[in-house]
């Protein structure tokens, strides 16, 4: 009966959103009302073995199965799905070109001095027009450019799990739209969107309700778990228990976050070096930073990258607009969660 359930919805029905992670799964499916929304079911699974070694995929047969076995657990039987290219496979830029200039030219001629013509025919280029631009008398493009085998192989996935893709989204818009999905009033401001994945954060600077620079860092939950097992001999369930704040064999979360600030440096500089460029392209404040991802969960994160950074910082709530707080690893499946099939803003 799903079909006649969306036929009688329209475009108020939204599909599932499905983040592949490299440690784990994440769904939400959200439902939509008077132009409000709410999560109607959410959910994850971790991996039993390793499914992705970096970028590349090294389990294809259990990624497929943990794909199935959790829309068996949360019972989910539609199979129009939306799916991501993760920050690490795409290209994402902003460009300001003059208000007389061709949008579409200006996209094609930029993309054509940053890569090489053999490249350019291996990828898909959208781009689109920003209602807003920093500067006056200039027009603020976004451009997202993906790897054509990088989709073949995401949309193959996503089919022999037995699902359909209709939307196809970039980690970096999910990331932000959730964002101002949750705080509707920030757009004024810039703020730094940071989440830290299993084996990458990313970092967004957005402003206006539009992400405007990207960096993504090799540097993750992963990283921090081989630096508290090799200071103080854990294994990988141990190290877990460590990080939620409970003490393991005589070592206090106090040693143990001694260790992590040392991974949490490395990312803050890169967060910094992320503000920094956008200051100096579009000569703007960055006055906040809102935090995502597992490793977002940490005690004393917050305060530690506040002292670093000298500005705000706040775990961010992806699942807040529906009343679910403390789900920060779904941030990426909740902004999939309001795209819908034949959302122009959301195609690749």
């Amino acid at each position: 009966m799903e079909w006649l359930i969306k036929f009688f919805k329209g475009s108020d029905y939204l599909v599932p959103a499905l983040d592949i992670g490299s440690y784990s799964l994440k769904l939400v499916q959200s439902q939509r009302k008077g132009g409000k929304y709410k999560v109607k079911i959410y959910g994850k699974k971790e991996y039993r073995e390793q499914v992705f070694a970096g970028t590349e995929l090294v389990d294809e047969f259990e990624l497929i199965n943990s794909i199935k076995e959790l829309y068996n657990e949360l019972s989910v039987k539609d199979k129009d799905v939306i799916i991501h290219v993760p920050l690490s496979a795409c290209f994402y830029s902003v460009i300001s070109i003059p208000s007389s200039k061709d949008p579409e030219e200006a996209v094609i001629d930029y993309m054509k001095s940053i890569i090489s013509p053999e490249e350019f025919a291996q990828v898909n280029i959208d781009y689109k027009v920003l209602p807003i631009s920093i500067e006056k008398g200039t027009v603020d493009i976004a451009v997202a450019a993906v790897r054509k085998d990088f989709l073949d192989i995401r949309t193959k996935i996503a089919k022999q799990a037995g699902l359909r893709p209709v939307v196809i989204d970039i980690e970096p818009a999910a990331i932000n739209n959730q964002f101002y999905l949750n705080n509707p009033g920030k757009t004024v401001s810039p703020v730094c969107l940071v989440d830290i994945g299993a084996s990458f954060t990313k970092v967004i600077v957005s402003f206006g309700g539009y992400p405007y620079i990207t960096r993504n860092v090799e540097l993750g939950g992963q990283a921090i778990n081989e630096h508290l097992q090799r200071e103080f001999m854990l294994s990988s369930q141990d190290v877990e228990l460590l990080k939620r704040g409970e003490q393991v064999k005589d070592i206090t979360y106090d040693e143990a976050f001694n260790v992590i600030k040392k991974v949490l440096r490395k990312i803050a500089t890169e967060i910094m070096w992320t503000i920094d460029n956008f200051k100096d392209r579009f000569n703007l404040e960055v006055e906040a930073i809102y935090l995502y991802g597992g490793s977002a969960k940490l005690k004393g994160i917050v305060d530690f990258l506040g002292e670093l950074s000298g500005l705000e910082v706040n775990r961010g709530d992806p699942l807040g607009f529906s009343g679910i707080f403390g789900n920060e690893e779904y941030a990426v499946a909740s902004g999939l969660s309001i795209r819908y099939k034949g959302d122009k803003d959301a195609k690749i």
